[in-house]
């Protein structure tokens, strides 16, 4: 049975925009629901483990988890409903669609709607990133953070920015051999080194824990090459080799760099994408920059969309971290008690201030990281004509080269013409890339092709759930 609830507020992401918009708003007594697809809350940052683990000693656990930990607890305090595992895959109006794992699809009908579904880690399409062994530093995290099992044997990182470094230290002190570390951006130059420290004050534990990870990466004399990326993996089965390369600013390979290096595991740390798939499923007007992911929502300082009812926040609004998306789910959580008229304008005003002050410390230390490493638009040119750029459905960059039409610059007709990007990840893994084939080819820039046209589901869900039949007075959702 497709059941239809009503909700004052529904918050779509359970990580740490989605925690603090549910704490405010429950402070103001908003009847608040968070709805997400994991098993626990925490998010990707502070991702907790299964429940049937047994926690002695959360602090061994890393600082993260036990500031996820503190969130969570005081949300389960709060009276918020949680419904976990359970995906939101299409939003209509106010009305979001939802399948609970092993029970039920269903709709909330909402009065106001957090977004806060976060990101997720950029693809880079090269000859063997579909090889066995090839992952993203946030799948490697998940397999650690979760199952306390390490990644492989032998692991070069690539990528570019703090995740590099960060990741790379922790995993060696997991215990993982991590053979090279590769940082696609330049070595910092004193104008970059001047943009760090002037964005230091209020900032200053953000940039202690930087140079920690490179003192320690040095230390531990793991090798730690700037302007490298990789070009290539190897192997016949599963990754044998990695084929690095040093490039320019722009990230393009420079020809007769190229040297083996011998691992099984190549962790892939470029960034990461907004997740903005039900955004744009509102009608939320977006726009694009490069520092924050791509594709980002237009909002207010409020958090508001351009969408009434909608507010968006955290890395699902722009890429710029856990700290970030803290301040942005406070103000957000604010806004919607505001709304639905349970705070004055002035209260909310004061309420809002202290989050919009460390706002603003906050985004000069993200602007100086962002001049520190931009992303070059060579990572999009690692791919030949015969690389499997669509590994869902199996398209190879020829194909989708061969079948943009002329005078297009329509990634939309691609995917009709080749399925590129229809296939289970519905274009997360692909749709920069088609993007770029396509701006190449008609003589734009990436921000000038629009991206693929979102259809729900935005997830997998069964299709016999939310075929099944609703009561007649209810609206029927369209799946198409």
């Amino acid at each position: 049975m497709n059941a239809h609830h009503q909700r004052e507020l529904v918050i779509i992401g359970g990580g740490p925009a989605g925690l603090a918009a549910a704490i405010e708003a429950r402070r103001t007594g908003v009847q608040t629901t968070i709805v997400d697809e994991r098993a626990t809350l925490g998010g990707q940052i502070y991702k907790q483990l299964p429940r049937a683990f047994k926690i002695h000693e959360p602090r061994h656990l890393g600082k993260d988890y036990v500031a996820g930990r503190k969130l969570i607890e005081e949300v389960e305090a709060s009276g918020v409903e949680i419904r976990l595992n359970t995906v939101a895959w299409g939003i209509w109006d106010k009305s979001i669609a939802i399948y609970q794992e092993g029970t039920d699809a269903g709709v909330l009908h909402a009065t106001q709607i957090i977004l806060a579904t976060g990101a997720y880690d950029r693809p880079v399409v090269f000859p063997g990133w579909t090889l066995p062994g090839v992952m993203t530093a946030g799948g490697a995290q998940s397999l650690i953070k979760t199952q306390r099992v390490l990644p492989g044997r032998r692991i070069l990182m690539a990528g570019s920015g703090p995740l590099v470094l960060a990741f790379s230290a922790q995993l060696h002190q997991y215990g993982a051999n991590v053979a090279a570390v590769l940082e696609a951006a330049p070595l910092p130059g004193l104008p970059v080194i001047a943009k760090l420290l002037a964005a230091a004050p209020g900032n200053l534990n953000l940039l202690r824990d930087g140079l920690g990870y490179i003192a320690y990466l040095r230390a531990k004399r793991i090798p730690f090459l700037h302007s490298h990326v990789i070009v290539r993996a190897e192997g016949r089965e599963e990754v044998e080799r990695a084929v690095i390369a040093k490039v320019g600013r722009d990230w393009c390979p420079i020809p007769g760099t190229e040297r083996t290096i011998d691992v099984d595991t190549i962790c892939l740390g470029y960034g990461f994408f907004p997740s903005v798939e039900l955004g744009l499923l509102c009608g939320c007007q977006h726009t694009y920059d490069e520092g924050l992911g791509g594709h980002v929502p237009v909002r207010d300082e409020a958090m508001r969309s351009t969408v009434p009812g909608v507010l968006i926040a955290g890395d699902g609004s722009g890429v710029a971290g856990s700290a970030v998306a803290i301040e942005e789910g406070r103000i957000a959580g604010i806004t919607a008690a505001l709304e639905l008229g349970h705070l004055s304008e002035a209260e909310a005003s004061r309420r809002a201030g202290p989050a919009r002050t460390r706002l603003a410390t906050l985004e000069r230390f993200r602007a100086a990281l962002t001049s520190a490493y931009p992303v070059g638009p060579g990572i999009y040119e690692l791919c030949t004509p015969e690389t499997v750029v669509c590994r869902c459905e199996e398209v190879t960059a020829a194909e989708i080269t061969a079948n943009i039409l002329p005078g297009s610059a329509d990634p939309n007709s691609v995917k009709n013409l080749t399925r590129a990007g229809m296939g289970q990840c519905q274009g997360r893994n692909c749709s920069r890339q088609v993007a770029s084939l396509v701006a190449r080819t008609a003589g734009k820039s990436i921000p000038e092709v629009p991206m693929f046209t979102p259809r729900p589901p935005a997830k997998l869900v069964p299709i016999a759930l939310v075929a099944e039949e609703r009561p007649e007075e209810e609206p029927v959702a369209e799946v198409g």
